[in-house]
């Protein structure tokens, strides 16, 4: 018999490849069967379409960006989401909606819970909020209207505003102002829109909130008349307001907002999620090329590479 290092000429080098390609295929084998084994529970509240489309949009996301099994539930205003943890055993719920959360939280779960699809910052929870980034929402004003100087807008109340946080410093680093002014109600909004107008020139630019900063239909007409008059920019967290000729608006992207969810929540597993909500930057742009045009904008391929609906020229 012959001996193993007296038999023919062995190649060295394909069997350590080989026996390289095994470590590595069985390294990540193992890995696979980790990830799998992890389980996402999305709860979401049931509702009729088109609303209907929100949840189903964040869910899908959620469900491609999450590295394991994800099982979706659908809550009516009698459905015991602690019968549905317990039935599947989730590693972590991705609660989207007050009324999931509540359900979660009276169902008195331990499973670490993501956030989703809620307007306020109360919560302690890893999430992303509905409300936009404000830099996020500043820099599509920038880019669509660099020459805007001044920046008015209307907060409801005194104090911290999640929909302004951030957003002074970031401008001011960019040579622009934000002036804000309070109102305590519609009466007085009009008045301080009134006198703004009054002084408002062709750098000025003019933010409704998400929360509408008291705008109704008047004052937005208001603010339209005086926008087409005096190249004013005026800009939304309403996609309906771009309709009726405000410059653009931002709104939110409901995939892409459920794959950063979906990521959030491999990062709850991974122990290594932030605590706290998020302002959401998974946002869609929608412009009013008429009223670009009126006001001398002109959307160049990259600026339309940017923006995602264009309400076309009449």
């Amino acid at each position: 018999m012959k001996n193993f290092f007296s038999c023919d000429k062995v190649d060295w080098s394909a069997v350590f490849s080989r026996l390289l390609l095994s470590m590595v295929v069985i390294s990540f084998s193992g890995l696979s069967s980790e990830t799998v084994s992890a389980e996402l529970m999305v709860l979401y509240p049931e509702v009729k379409a088109p609303f209907s489309k929100v949840f189903e949009d964040i869910s899908e996301g959620a469900k491609e960006k999450f590295n394991g099994h994800t099982s979706l539930v659908a809550l009516d205003d009698k459905a015991d989401a602690g019968a549905a943890i317990a039935a599947k055993k989730p590693d972590v719920v991705l609660a989207l909606g007050k009324r999931s959360l509540a359900s979660v939280n009276a169902a008195g779960s331990q499973v670490p819970l993501v956030l989703g699809a809620v307007n306020s910052g109360e919560y302690a929870y890893p999430g992303i909020l509905m409300v936009p980034d404000p830099e996020v929402v500043l820099d599509r004003l920038l880019m669509l209207a660099p020459n805007v100087k001044r920046v008015h807008v209307i907060q409801k109340s005194k104090g911290d505003d999640l929909q302004l946080k951030g957003a002074q410093e970031y401008l001011a680093g960019r040579g622009v102002q934000l002036m804000i002014d309070y109102s305590a109600d519609l009466r007085e909004a009009a008045s301080i829109y009134g006198k703004m107008l009054e002084n408002a020139n062709s750098g000025d630019a003019v933010w409704i909130l998400q929360d509408g900063s008291y705008v109704n239909s008047a004052i937005f007409s208001l603010l339209l008349d005086a926008a087409w008059n005096k190249n004013l920019v005026v800009f939304s967290s309403n996609p309906l307001h771009v309709k009726h000729g405000a410059l653009f608006a931002v709104y939110p992207d409901n995939k892409k907002m459920g794959a950063s969810l979906g990521e959030i929540a491999n990062q709850v597993l991974r122990k290594e999620a932030d605590p706290n909500m998020k302002p959401l930057r998974d946002v869609l742009v929608a412009v009013n090329e008429r009223t670009g045009n009126h006001l001398g904008i002109s959307l160049s391929s990259d600026v339309r590479g940017k923006v995602d609906l264009v309400l076309p020229a009449r």
